[in-house]
């Protein structure tokens, strides 16, 4: 696919946006145009509950070949890529040899084979929050790298580096072995105050300094397009790469979240809360994420859910079959029709588990109060709430560390739905700003690279090129509802311990 656009051809920036079910890869110009965008979709293999994995070959080719069809667009057009810029998924983790090919497939930051590590490690959260900024859990790509040591060691034993999705990419751009802090960061491997490898960490994880990258700052240069890759794509070599930072710590940056207090909700196949903060809080929690953020000198406080648009498209898919046409207009309608509350109907929506502030993995999703009145739209209403008391929760532990916002942005998959933005806004009790048509995450790694690269003197200049053309969506919301809200919440969270003590109790019985 490519779109075209009016503008200035004069220069371009290619970003590439590499997500857990796409990639894409788009050229702007110095007004944050899109001149055209080509994508490659794929899925990871999803074998169990715990097993999550994908073929590393899978992404090395949607990036050839996107960035063979971006260039057979700039050859029609008379154009050149000026510069390239890579944001990804954060902590899926692929040994590879000192070619930098995969010695197996990725194991993805869904996969929880590394529970038991987990469990094992957390003895030492103090130690690992204080030096790392939250506690141990089975997403980010330290435990899945000692898992791996445990269970496959011949693989580890063999991996000239064990990188994560953009240093495999960036690797085969440039043939740097470099890994910018945004990705390091969510490792636990790293010193959050140093911004470096630390040893004590290293100890505790069982993981030697040799398998990993040299560490850069967000945003920075960290390469030149070499020959194999341009011979690979009919790119020239020798075009600077830069890597923009994590997919989440760029989607804040392009919804212009990059100051000391701003916050943003994006609602994609999980759900994150991100607050920007200045300096490394003196006293760490544990229960939010503390990481580097896409702006240099800057930290973001994150808290997330791992089951968002994911949730809602699994109960598109198993109950509005039959709809013909708009499937996502009709359930809009069928909620819009169900009352705050849905008629009593509640979701607990840990699907794959709950990450903050618990990061409980074997926690599951479950409807409750559901009788023969119950209707569809009550369903769905109740899942759109359960999401949202969820992040909720997750908002009141970033604010924790970085004080009480009054408004909040808000992107994602889930936005397009209006009824859930309203649910969002009288759940949260703020008011909401939506950006209509941005692609933050692209916009996000674009604004890095012009900063940069010099083209702009800083982000706030590069995000009011960008924002010149978009229209904003507000939502304020319901007094009347805030309270009620309040209350069902405090129900969920009631709810939750009794449902998984009692859920426990049965696994149990059944291993009897």
């Amino acid at each position: 696919m490519c779109i075209k656009k009016k503008g200035d051809l004069g220069m371009g920036i290619l970003v590439f946006d590499v997500g857990t079910s796409s990639m894409r890869g788009a050229l702007l110009n110095d007004k944050a145009e899109i001149l055209c965008q080509f994508h490659r979709k794929y899925h990871p293999t999803f074998y169990s509950s715990v097993k999550v994995t994908q073929d590393p070959e899978i992404w090395r080719k949607a990036l050839y070949d996107i960035a063979r069809d971006v260039g057979d667009w700039c050859k029609d057009q008379n154009e050149e890529v000026e510069m390239i810029s890579l944001t990804a998924q954060r902590t899926s983790i692929i040994p590879v040899d000192h070619k930098g090919d995969p010695l197996c497939d990725a194991v993805m930051w869904q996969d929880k084979r590394n529970i038991e590590v987990c469990t094992r490690l957390s003895a030492m959260n103090g130690q690992i929050i204080r030096k790392s900024g939250t506690m141990v859990n089975p997403v980010f790509s330290g435990s899945k790298m000692a898992w791996l040591k445990e269970t496959q060691p011949e693989i580890y034993k063999k991996a000239d580096r064990i990188f994560v999705v953009a240093d495999y990419l960036l690797y085969h751009m440039t043939g740097q072995r470099k890994l910018d802090r945004t990705y390091a960061s969510r490792s636990h491997l790293m010193n959050l105050r140093t911004g470096r490898w630390d040893s004590v960490l290293l100890d505790i994880f069982g993981i030697e300094k040799n398998k990993l990258c040299d560490l850069i700052d967000p945003g920075e240069l960290h390469g030149y397009t070499n020959e194999k890759f341009a011979a690979s794509t009919r790119l020239k070599t020798g075009i600077p790469v830069y890597s923009a930072g994590g997919d989440q710590q760029c989607s804040a940056l392009g919804m212009g979240i990059y100051e000391e207090g701003d916050m943003e909700v994006t609602s994609g196949t999980g759900a994150f809360i991100i607050g920007i903060t200045e300096k490394v809080p003196i006293v760490l929690l544990g229960n939010p994420i503390i990481n580097y953020s896409a702006v240099k000198r800057k930290y973001i406080v994150e808290a997330s859910i791992l089951t968002c648009s994911a949730a809602f498209d699994w109960f598109c898919n198993n109950f509005y079959k039959e709809v013909k046409g708009d499937v996502y207009q009709k359930i809009d309608q069928e909620i819009a029709q169900s009352p705050p509350g849905a008629n009593g109907c509640m979701l607990l929506p840990f699907f794959q588990g709950r990450a903050t502030p618990q990061w409980n993995p074997k926690a599951t999703a479950s409807f409750t109060n559901v009788t023969l009145s119950t209707t569809r739209g009550d369903m769905a209403r109740a899942l759109l709430e359960g999401i949202a008391y969820e992040i909720r929760n997750n908002l009141d532990i970033v604010e924790g560390q970085i004080g009480k916002v009054e408004q909040i942005q808000i992107g994602g998959g889930l936005s397009n739905s209006h009824e859930f933005n309203q649910i969002q806004a009288d759940v949260y009790g703020r008011k909401l700003v939506q950006y209509q048509h941005r692609e933050a995450g692209i916009i996000g790694a674009w604004t890095s690279t012009m900063v940069e690269s010099g083209k702009v003197s800083d982000h706030k200049e590069a995000l009011e090129r960008a924002g010149r053309n978009n229209s904003l969506q507000i939502y304020e919301p319901v007094e009347k509802n805030i309270e009620k809200y309040q209350e069902l919440r405090a129900d969920m969270n009631h709810l939750y311990p009794v449902s998984y003590t009692h859920l426990r109790a049965h696994e149990t019985s059944q291993d009897l």
